[in-house]
């Protein structure tokens, strides 16, 4: 209705809204909108939904967005003023069941975004896997790779989703630190959960290789472990990185890997704050 109608939509959906305990707001594009030849020029809201996701937000209920879509969504604005948002993206005939149990706390939440979720259009396109520039992105840097009307990081970041649990990564090991060419490195991690609620938390390992004959991406994706972590307990998660997994084709066309420091990176999502660090040595 409110999507492609009139006012008169919205509002009637504001006036139930406002003598609800909790809103439940589901907005987002028909699946006609997503897939094969269905390119958006503008992935917003479409239709008549910011218009009604401004009203809703402005009663100051408690909101819970469900954004379902085929693509992230620029609808920043609505999301950052809602209590909650969830993105279930197209879901089949158990959809109405799986998002009722994320919500009622049933079951906890467990996934994480496939993909760099923009702010802003003029992001797009946006990955964490991005080449690095002369010209950082520095605030206080005028001439530096950044917006002038946008942050230069994504809304969500790569691998980003919550959970019930409090959880905190530490104490990040990568034996050897000093590898040869066909050898493996165990990477572990420790994680507590401060959290009142056990929770699936799934890690995710990235490399970066600093210095090299050709530029690396600043973060490549190398393994990910989904791991049960219980309400006040620790857990230890554990990759097995081979060297191979650092090569990478030359301007020869050869599958090489060189000898020098990779950087072992290991966290929640792409976002480089939430990173641990170790650095292995390759002979």
């Amino acid at each position: 209705g409110p999507a492609e109608g009139d006012d008169g939509g919205i509002a009637e959906a504001v006036s139930a809204a406002r003598e609800a305990d909790i809103v439940i707001l589901c907005l987002g594009e028909a699946a006609a909108m997503s897939g094969e030849a269905a390119s958006r020029a503008d992935p917003g809201l479409p239709g008549r939904q910011g218009a009604l996701a401004d009203a809703i937000l402005a009663l100051n209920r408690p909101t819970v967005l469900i954004l379902s879509s085929g693509r992230p969504l620029i609808a920043t604005d609505a999301i950052r003023r809602a209590d909650a948002a969830l993105a279930t993206w197209f879901l089949g005939s158990e959809a109405g069941h799986a998002v009722a149990d994320i919500l009622t706390g049933a079951h906890g939440p467990t996934g994480r975004l496939p993909v760099s979720w923009p702010a802003a259009l003029g992001q797009v396109p946006i990955f964490y896997a991005r080449r690095p520039t002369g010209r950082p992105p520095r605030v206080e840097d005028h001439y530096s790779s950044k917006y002038l009307d946008a942050p230069v990081a994504p809304l969500f970041p790569f691998g980003h989703g919550l959970s019930y649990g409090d959880v905190t990564y530490r104490n990040l090991r990568a034996t050897p630190d000093r590898a040869e060419p066909n050898g493996t490195i165990a990477v572990t991690i420790d994680l507590s959960n401060d959290g009142p609620r056990a929770v699936e938390e799934t890690v995710l390992l990235f490399v970066h290789d600093p210095v090299a004959s050709l530029s690396r991406p600043l973060l490549e994706l190398k393994g990910a472990t989904k791991i049960a972590v219980p309400a006040g307990g620790t857990a230890t998660a554990t990759f097995a990185l081979h060297i191979t997994d650092l090569a990478f084709v030359g301007l020869d066309g050869a599958l090489r890997v060189e000898a020098g420091a990779y950087e072992i990176c290991v966290g929640p999502s792409a976002d480089e704050s939430t990173l641990l660090r170790a650095t292995i040595t390759v002979a």
